[in-house]
């Protein structure tokens, strides 16, 4: 890549030598107005592929991928270190469901609707967004909103009974 660029940037060097043999434009015939234009053209390019190759993106880009601020503030890691640190962590397994949370959790969403049942389990156990789920049942996403909210107050109510009153 150094030397394509040193390359470049001596056929730069070679053009504008070429380029200066034609600075008096009150002699030139046609035909040497057509030879400045082109070498003129040359030079623009090579500058070009220059410029693109010193700094890895496309020239005159002011909003290129790279200049946002989201990739500015993107911190890139070490997979290693990332590998090191997530072994120190341990996860303990899942615990078993008594038979008292199960039936408290069978009486809670009892209260609810099919359309929130089917609503609240979407967004809070497979952990869809308001957007998906809307998409998925041809809703609205304020539909959705209104229907997890109102799910979570019903369950909340629900959950607060002892269990022997939820019969």
């Amino acid at each position: 890549m150094e030397d394509l660029l040193f390359e470049y940037k001596r056929a730069l060097k070679n053009t504008k030598k070429l380029y200066r043999a034609y600075q008096d434009e009150q002699g030139l015939t046609a035909e040497q107005l057509k030879d400045k234009k082109l070498i003129r053209n040359m030079m623009t390019d090579l500058e070009y592929v220059i410029d693109w190759l010193e700094n890895g993106r496309e020239p005159g880009i002011r909003r290129a991928i790279d200049r946002r601020d989201a990739y500015k503030r993107m911190l890139l890691k070490d997979p290693l270190i990332i590998d090191t640190f997530s072994e120190q962590i341990s996860f303990e397994p899942a615990q078993e469901v008594s038979a008292y949370d199960k039936a408290r959790i069978e009486t809670a969403l009892s209260a609810l609707t099919a359309r929130e049942k089917e609503i609240f389990i979407l967004h809070k156990v497979e952990q869809f967004s308001y957007e998906r789920i809307a998409a998925m049942l041809g809703i609205k996403k304020s539909t959705v909103q209104t229907n997890v909210k109102r799910a979570q107050l019903k369950i909340t109510k629900q959950i607060e009974k002892p269990l022997d009153c939820m019969a």
